[in-house]
């Protein structure tokens, strides 16, 4: 297949499923490659690749046959891989914010990682319910619309309710190192 042109993509946009294979078909390793550029493993790649075409098929009525529809589609791959990049960084800063080191240079640090450990679970576990199970959600990896549709809830409520559990570790870390400073 050469082109994909506004004849398959109005079929797409009326529920055909021949005209979404075509698109699929037309746009899946170039999606997919291009997602790859960025996240760098094959396999965040085509999970992210999947993804996208799971939100076309889903949002289908949406597209306009008129509009670059190739411009839409590499925004959208864009925009999801860089936000799983930011997903990730911040898992890796919780991560290392939660776990002690593993080589320490002496005693007091290795107590002092212990206790900073010790006290981010006693701020998740004192958390109100909602936000403990939105940020234990997304420890786990689940993106925040998956765990807004799990928990039945806004996606702007998952991003609040992260964004003060956050707060709430940075808060409590910062007052540690005061503490122990």
């Amino acid at each position: 297949m050469t082109k994909i042109d506004r004849s398959i993509l109005s079929a797409l946009q009326n529920g055909s499923h021949q005209a979404f294979e075509k698109v699929f078909i037309f746009y899946y390793t170039k999606i997919k490659t291009f997602l790859y550029g960025y996240v760098k493993t094959m396999a965040d790649a085509e999970e992210l690749t999947e993804e996208i075409f799971v939100g076309l098929w889903q949002n289908h009525e949406s597209i306009d046959p008129e509009k670059a529809f190739d411009s839409y589609l590499y925004t959208t791959a864009k925009n999801r891989a860089l936000n799983f990049l930011k997903r990730k960084q911040a898992s890796k800063t919780i991560i290392r914010m939660q776990a002690p080191p593993m080589f320490s240079h002496s005693p007091e640090e290795e107590y002092i990682a212990l206790e900073k450990a010790l006290l981010i679970e006693m701020i998740i576990e004192k958390m109100p319910a909602q936000r403990k199970r939105v940020y234990q959600l997304r420890q786990q990896g689940l993106t925040n619309d998956e765990i807004a549709k799990k928990l039945e809830t806004t996606k702007r409520n998952v991003e609040s309710q992260i964004s003060l559990a956050l707060k709430e570790i940075r808060k409590a870390v910062v007052g540690c190192l005061w503490v122990v400073v």
